[in-house]
């Protein structure tokens, strides 16, 4: 059986939330309504929903700024405007906002489900393009693990001369072949990682965490590569770090990639600094408590055009720029993937010539 659209309606009006909500059930839509934009937050960081209808004008919290929001914390959730006033130039910034339709509250029932139904017809033919892409991404994707395995292997066997002897320049070669595919592998499994993220088929496996535990272990890993380049390493851990419910190892894969990173770019004889402190939030106007992880090198630092695609999977074609250093470029975008995953956040900061902090928030309380 069909699951019925789901349809978010977001009015102060109380008869006009009623009747349209009526009017829409009858339709065969299911629906969820609330009066005032804090309510709509509420329900959007709970549920998904395929299309928000939203009031313009509100107290508190107006259309426009729940619009945003949806942006933010559910993409995928295409958004119509509403309103009892026509004004053009809203329009245009709404639409520029990413709302789908902008629509009169005077408009008929007919009209009005003639352009929900448009804007739902939209939705379900960009979401079915997006599910096939992804299924045939990931099966090429894992199409090219299996010869790549392959040829590592062969490599392998060369390597250890039980084709024959081999000389050192063959030795050379056979090195530089098997660290080339060491880097496809790499950007192969990044890639399928990043794949299941943005499908939403990625298992996140959550259980109470000590994290003022699990982040110094991680960076014990480091000390060969930090001791090579004489870097100072310094871990600050705050007292009283409660136990949250996270995903470890996935974390552990956040933080092995930050300070993966910072290694990489802090200079010889520079510093990193990891550390670990309780903050508060205002979420929906309620002050919240986050677990902050935070990794700060005296790197060569990012470019200010550069800094606000840092976690983009495409950062490279919209900077034009591609970094100097041997990584797949997928790694940042997989770390926020993962740190949302947990209804969590993740922000950078940096100055060119003085380095870098990377910061990611995770609740302190199970969601």
């Amino acid at each position: 059986m069909k699951t019925p659209p789901k349809i978010l309606i977001v009015d102060d009006e109380d008869a006009f939330r009623m009747l349209l909500a009526a009017t829409l059930e009858d339709e065969g839509f299911e629906i969820t309504t609330a009066p005032d934009g804090e309510r709509a937050i509420e329900f959007i960081n709970d549920h998904t929903f395929d299309i928000a209808l939203l009031d313009v004008r509100m107290p508190g919290i107006d259309g426009m700024e729940v619009l945003q929001k949806i942006r933010q914390l559910s993409p995928t959730t295409d958004c119509i405007m509403l309103t009892g006033f026509q004004d053009i130039d809203l329009a245009v910034n709404a639409i520029k906002k990413g709302a789908k339709d902008f629509l009169g509250k005077t408009l008929s029932v007919d009209e009005l489900l003639l352009r929900i139904n448009n804007v739902l017809r939209a939705h379900q033919a960009e979401a079915h393009i997006t599910e096939v892409q992804q299924d045939y991404t990931s099966k090429l994707m894992h199409d090219l693990m299996s010869p790549l395995h392959s040829l590592q292997s062969a490599i392998d066997f060369l390597e250890q001369g039980l084709g024959g002897p081999v000389t050192d320049l063959q030795k050379k070669v056979l090195l530089e072949i098997n660290s080339m595919l060491g880097s496809m592998d790499a950007l192969l499994n990044d890639m399928i990682d990043l794949s299941l993220f943005e499908s939403g088929r990625i298992d996140i496996q959550k259980i109470p965490s000590n994290i003022d535990e699990l982040i110094p272990s991680v960076c014990a890993r480091f000390k060969p590569q930090i001791s090579v380049k004489n870097i100072k390493l310094n871990i600050n851990i705050e007292n009283n770090i409660p136990t949250i419910t996270i995903d470890p190892a996935r974390i552990e894969q956040v933080t092995n990639n930050l300070l993966d990173n910072a290694v990489k770019y802090t200079r010889e004889n520079g510093e990193i600094t990891v550390s670990v402190s309780t903050v508060i939030e205002e979420v929906n106007n309620k002050p919240t408590e986050f677990v902050e992880v935070s990794v700060s090198d005296t790197g060569q630092g990012i470019g200010h055009a550069e800094l606000p695609f840092v976690f983009d999977k495409f950062k490279e074609v919209l900077t034009g720029k591609s970094s100097e250093k041997k990584t797949t470029g997928l790694g940042l975008a997989i770390c926020r993937s993962i740190i949302e995953a947990h209804h969590g956040s993740m922000s950078a900061t940096s100055e060119l010539g003085k380095g870098s902090t990377f910061r990611f928030r995770l609740p302190a309380e199970a969601t």
